[in-house]
């Protein structure tokens, strides 16, 4: 296999079929296939290359950039993810499932570029949170200091705008709760009042931030939320409803997902993930759902992207 090649198969993929043997072809030759696909991002983020079958080829891309650590496609992916037409293309919903841990994976140790994407109003709102997700991380691995983080959200806190329902603010609270940063509560806690009474109250703000405290290694959070480095590409991958026999058996028969937030069988999601059956008896069924865990109405959508973006509306 060549890596033109490659990126056919990539891009060609007959929907519900993971292009298994063009993704482990080039993760065992990333010295060729890397810069290439670097090339080819780079172009689609430039809009040279809008082609459909290149955003198709993208998608399995960005998840192998994530597994390669490859730190030299990070400038790049972060001018792409900027742009909101292009990552929906690419990743769709799985922007908020996957997006920033492959931010984490990439992340080349600059924290300017994640900085822009946070403070970008155009981009999306949940492109911006991941980036938030993903520089928090960092900043508990050391590579960003906590003087410097907290000196960047006083000053997000004071200048960045809009301040309001935008998920961008609750990348904000979550980072503080996060990080244990309990000398920033007061401004964490009257955004949750403000602006998020419908996500979580300001009690869940505090347990967050004590399970943080509580924490010796101060990993808590990050791990409740499921935010860390992307791994196995292809293992992952493998677990989602749209690449099983179950989804391709769905498109034969034509009754396939839509787009919509009620499909129960959302090709974006896990097998064996939780879901509910609709007739049970009445129960709050988001009483103890975590932002990013999967939304209890069966959707295959993290909780954020699905019925707690409709009830904000």
């Amino acid at each position: 296999m060549t890596v033109d090649e490659a990126i056919r198969d990539l891009g060609e993929s007959p929907d519900g079929v993971l292009p298994v043997d063009a993704m482990n072809w080039a993760l065992q030759h990333w010295d060729k296939a890397g810069p290439r696909f670097i090339e080819l991002m780079e172009r689609y983020a430039d809009g040279d290359d809008r082609s459909d079958d290149t955003g198709d080829a993208l998608f399995f891309i960005l998840h192998m950039m994530g597994e390669m650590q490859e730190t030299r496609a990070f400038p790049g992916l972060c001018r792409l993810v900027r742009d909101s037409e292009a990552i929906d293309w690419i990743l769709g919903d799985a922007t908020t499932v996957t997006l920033n841990q492959i931010l984490i994976s990439t992340f080349d140790g600059d924290p300017a570029p994640l900085k822009t994407v946070i403070e970008d109003a155009a981009a999306d709102q949940f492109v911006r949170e991941a980036a938030f997700e993903a520089l928090a991380w960092h900043c508990r691995m050391g590579a960003i200091s906590n003087e410097e983080m907290r000196a960047y959200l006083l000053h997000l806190h004071e200048h960045m705008q809009p301040q309001g329902e935008n998920v961008v603010w609750l990348g904000w609270v979550n980072a503080v709760s996060s990080l244990g940063y309990a000398d920033l509560a007061p401004q964490a806690e009257r955004l949750v009042d403000e602006y998020f009474l419908h996500v979580m109250d300001v009690d869940d703000f505090r347990d967050d931030l004590r399970q943080t405290l509580d924490d010796p290694d101060r990993m808590a959070r990050f791990t409740a939320n499921h935010v860390g480095p992307f791994v196995d590409a292809v293992g992952t991958l493998s677990t989602w409803h749209g690449f099983s026999e179950e989804y391709r058996e769905q498109l034969a028969r034509g009754d396939g997902p839509d787009d919509g937030f009620d499909d129960l069988d959302d090709p974006l999601v896990p097998r064996g993930w939780p879901s509910i059956t609709f007739g049970e008896p009445a129960v709050n069924p988001t009483r103890d759902v975590g932002r990013n865990d999967p939304c209890p109405c069966g959707s295959g959508k993290k909780y954020k992207k699905c019925c707690l973006a409709k009830e904000a509306d």
